[in-house]
């Protein structure tokens, strides 16, 4: 009797410890949608994000996502206009708050990847570069992460 009692216990830690571990690794879904047509793609864009994902501002001047440590963040780009137009996501860059990835530089092309490792109270405002198709030109937007510490 005793040990059924101890194993119903390491049973129970066991399945809340595996819960917890899965709640924080959620996937974070960026799309930025860009007006390739226009002469100034940064000023022509938005985003969009899974339903899962919570906004905390829409604007595009001001996009915030929330997210946990743990959790992680994908950017792709696509083209509002010209559907076989690629949009890349060239690079995530560092500008203030807390350092959330392991990198102050993220590499990307079709599609950025990266994994949150520390929180902080400020929002993680990074640099988005993108190109729009066979253009060489980098635009830049300054979107926001706010983690839960």
């Amino acid at each position: 009797m005793k040990l059924n009692r101890i194993s119903y216990f390491v049973f129970i830690f066991m399945i809340a410890v595996a819960s917890r571990g899965l709640y924080a690794q959620a996937v974070h879904e960026i799309t930025l949608i860009v007006d390739t047509k226009n002469a100034d793609p940064a000023k022509t864009y938005y985003f969009t994000v899974e339903k899962t994902t919570t906004v905390l501002n829409n604007t595009p001047a001001n996009f915030t996502i929330f997210a946990q440590v743990g959790d992680n963040i994908i950017w792709k780009g696509v083209s509002s206009t010209e559907p076989n137009t690629p949009v890349r996501i060239r690079a995530i860059k560092y500008i203030s708050g807390p350092r959330i990835f392991s990198s102050d530089v993220i590499k990307g092309n079709e599609m950025t990847r990266a994994t949150v490792i520390r929180g902080g109270k400020t929002p993680y405002k990074y640099q988005l570069q993108f190109n729009v198709g066979s253009n060489t030109n980098t635009y830049t937007i300054e979107p926001k992460i706010q983690i839960e510490e």
